[in-house]
């Protein structure tokens, strides 16, 4: 194989294992480490956002030009809102779900917002496999209920909701024509600068009590590796592999996310959860290598 193209696959693994991992890194967080939601926003958006401070200056004309509604609602479906939703599913739904659920979901929000949005129809085939994704997800869903996880469906709602959002921050991209990384660096600061101070006033009491080590591990996994080196290592895939050969690599994090909550936590995996996860893994893969879509007359 093409040495550029294998560098290429392994920039794009290495993004997947980090946004596989991420569930589990906070499931720990929020269930052994005495942790809340609010302390994973604060250690995410407060590295992130300096490190793509200058990223955003260098676009600042581009940023400008999108306005500030636009970019409060970037902000509010790309940003805190999200991972609010998402790291706060976890309190209550195990890693395995967080790996697999929100990153499935997505696609399916994509492909129904892209019909009014972005006048975007699509074909039998498509439908086909966003259908297999769906059917998946409610599988992982019933698990949540009555399989080796009951009471996760609680956290599933707002592991749907975090794909939902997410979806729309990446169709309404789609519909400006905005380039990826920066707006993710504004969205970033946009959400530091609302999640820090409401941190400092929530938690300042207990700064002191929370452990040093662990704030230390979630500030470098959350806010260096989660927040920014995923994204760059993402986008020099897709540059290197084309835009088909990198987004299919978005298929391996629910894998990583089910082999990482299995290994690292030892989350028990139900034959429901396994089948619907299979099942939507090859819908995400069918629904990117096999099946297109076309624009509306």
């Amino acid at each position: 194989m093409n040495p550029k193209l294998l560098l290429g696959f392994f920039y794009g693994l290495v993004a997947t294992v980090i946004w596989g991992g991420h569930a589990v890194i906070a499931r720990v967080a929020v269930t052994g480490q005495g942790f809340v939601p609010l302390d994973l926003m604060a250690f995410r958006y407060a590295p992130a956002a300096l490190l793509l401070a200058p990223l955003a200056w260098g676009a600042r004309r581009a940023i400008a030009a999108l306005g500030l509604r636009r970019i409060l609602l970037l902000a509010a479906t790309g940003g805190a809102p999200n991972l609010l939703l998402f790291v706060g599913a976890l309190v209550y739904a195990p890693a395995s779900h967080g790996g697999t659920i929100a990153p499935m979901t997505g696609p399916i929000f994509g492909a129904l917002l892209a019909i009014p949005l972005l006048r975007e129809i699509p074909t039998p085939g498509r439908v086909a496999a966003l259908g297999a994704m769906a059917a998946g997800v409610l599988l992982i869903g019933w698990d949540g209920m009555s399989g080796e996880h009951p009471g996760a469906w609680r956290g599933d709602l707002m592991l749907v909701g975090a794909g939902a959002t997410w979806a729309t921050f990446t169709v309404l991209l789609r519909r400006w024509q905005v380039a990826a990384i920066p707006a993710t660096a504004v969205v970033t600061i946009v959400s530091g600068l609302l999640v820090l101070p409401a941190w400092l006033v929530v938690r300042l009491d207990d700064l002191p009590s929370l452990p040093l080590g662990p704030v230390v591990w979630q500030l470098f996994a959350q806010g260096v590796m989660l927040g920014v080196v995923s994204l760059f290592l993402y986008a020099r895939a897709v540059e290197m592999l084309g835009a088909t050969r990198g987004a299919s690599l978005s298929v391996m994090v629910p894998v990583v996310g089910l082999i990482l909550a299995a290994t690292l936590l030892g989350e028990a995996l139900g034959a429901l959860q396994l089948a619907g996860a299979a099942l939507a893994v090859c819908g995400m893969l069918a629904a990117v290598m096999f099946t297109g879509r076309k624009t509306a007359a």
